[in-house]
């Protein structure tokens, strides 16, 4: 018996060395440079996500080793704008894979647009999701809603506004992180929901109890699922549920939180419907349930709740992030002169997309920031399936099929290469120039990804931010104080950004 163990013993490292070489040195990607570990497992990259240092260590690695990097054993990650719009553009067969189910599997009754994987079925779902709701000349009808909810926030400001200790002709600084995502949270809610789920605002609610902190937390946690299945599967276990995810409730006994935000949610689109079509403003969720059952753009039920809390997930912490950022770098020593430009003028008008309705000067602050400190800054993996070997320009031999392929954000919005020596300082200036100058600086924006998968939430996102920019410069004179301080997982979560808000 102990020499059957020794036996077997032997095999079983004898099948790992052979499985060690042939990945070193015959696997289809191993001509690629990349860390030693990447070679073998993906579970690094996974480690270095969880410390908040993933954006980082990709762009190290593509410092070091060139626009191509092996960053697991089936993985390559790009840096070029060539391969970038290669991946993400309008290939039929760089696909989605299970990366976006985050441990879930493909079981799921209703896939969000966000996981669908077929660009044939992603094409049908866009037009659902876009056409009656978010598409540029229907996101203005919401502008209400945002006024509100900027007031709010200007309102939560000028509360916490007090004299310096030290100086009673300076007011103390304000951490604008956790206020800022209070105020995304809410207005993305009200514009989804509307009144029938999400009073204004909802985060002040009985029902809300701890959602913000329970929602940023959801969202890194299901990203790090992704990137070690078998860690996601086992998390998503009944027994781990059960164990760790228990609903909290208020003392009339309504859960709180995500738990009883997803089960207003369930209930008024499953259950209630009218509640939403009866309301008197405009929201998300009410224009996808007016669309009749023969239209072609019509959703179930089960659609609509899907995208829905889809938008919960992808809407308010990239947002937050990009707002967060934007305001620190006004309040900067660069910033304070873009700040004066912003005051004079108006740079929301009543336009009937939002590409013309924010001006030029605004759109210019507002996409360097997001340049600069990508919302997401991370990397969206595609997956090479059949007909798609050689869409990669820059590489001299087909890739394998189910080869992952990505390039990060953050990266591509450091790259000298694309941005220039200065791609590491924030410059609105250079968003500023002739048409065709313009129209090549938007050809090298990927904040929101590009090609026929690009964010569906684009220009309900720049609304947000144009509105609420504008509010404060022209509400305050800001100053920064220190740095922004957070880790990066799936979004750029800011825990700290310290302001001073004095007056004009």
């Amino acid at each position: 018996m102990a020499s059957l163990i020794l036996f077997l013993s032997q095999l079983a490292l004898l099948g790992l060395l052979v499985r060690v070489v042939y990945l070193c040195y015959f696997h289809p990607l191993a001509r690629y440079p990349g860390p030693f570990w990447a070679r073998f497992t993906n579970l690094w990259r996974f480690i270095t996500f969880l410390g908040g240092q993933h954006h980082l260590t990709e762009q190290l690695l593509h410092n070091k080793y060139g626009r191509v990097v092996r960053v697991a054993p089936n993985w390559l990650s790009f840096s070029s704008l060539e391969d970038y719009e290669a991946i993400y553009g309008f290939n039929k067969s760089v696909e989605k894979d299970d990366f976006y189910t985050f441990g879930r599997g493909s079981s799921q009754r209703e896939v969000s647009i966000f996981a669908t994987k077929s660009s044939a079925i992603h094409r049908q779902k866009k037009r659902k999701v876009l056409g009656p709701a978010l598409s540029s000349s229907k996101v203005g009808r919401y502008e209400s809603t945002i006024t509100k909810h900027v007031a709010v926030l200007l309102s939560r400001v000028e509360s916490l506004r007090r004299p310096a200790d030290d100086d009673y002709d300076r007011t103390a600084a304000i951490n604008m992180a956790p206020l800022i995502y209070q105020f995304t949270l809410d207005t993305m809610l009200e514009i989804l929901f509307g009144p029938a789920v999400a009073s204004h605002p909802y985060t002040d609610s009985a029902v809300a109890g701890d959602i913000c902190s329970q929602l940023r937390m959801m969202t890194k946690t299901a990203w790090s699922f992704s990137l070690w299945p078998t860690y996601g599967w086992l998390m998503n276990t009944r027994p781990i549920n059960a164990l760790f995810r228990k609903p909290t409730f208020n003392k009339e006994g309504v859960p709180t939180g995500m738990v009883g935000l997803m089960a207003a949610g369930h209930s008024a689109i499953i259950r209630n419907p009218e509640k939403i079509a009866d309301a008197n403003q405009p929201g998300i969720v009410k224009s996808w349930l007016e669309v009749p059952i023969g239209d072609s753009n019509h959703m179930t039920q089960g659609e609509v709740l899907s995208e829905a809390l889809n938008l919960v997930f992808a809407g308010p912490g990239s947002m937050a992030a990009a707002l967060t950022s934007i305001l620190y770098h006004l309040g900067t020593q660069e910033g304070q002169v873009w700040q004066e430009n912003l005051r004079q003028g108006k740079h929301v008008s009543e336009e009937s997309t939002v590409a013309t309705s924010v001006s030029l000067k605004l759109q210019a602050v507002i996409k360097e920031t997001m340049r600069l400190r990508a919302a997401f800054p991370t990397a969206f993996p595609r997956l090479i399936t059949p007909g798609a070997e050689t869409v990669i320009p820059s590489l001299l031999t087909p890739l394998p099929v189910d080869t992952t392929v990505s390039a990060n954000t953050y990266v591509l919005g450091r790259s000298r290469e694309i941005w220039g020596d200065d791609a590491d300082q924030w410059i609105p200036q250079r968003w500023l120039g002739d048409e065709e100058h313009r129209r090549q600086m938007e050809n090298n924006f990927v904040a929101f990804s590009k090609g026929s998968r690009g964010c569906i939430g684009r220009d309900l996102a720049l609304l947000v931010l144009a509105k609420a920019v504008v509010a404060f410069v022209q509400q305050w004179k800001i100053k920064s104080v220190g740095q922004l301080q957070g880790k990066s997982h799936l979004e750029m979560q800011y825990d700290e950004c310290w302001l001073e808000f004095g007056p004009r």
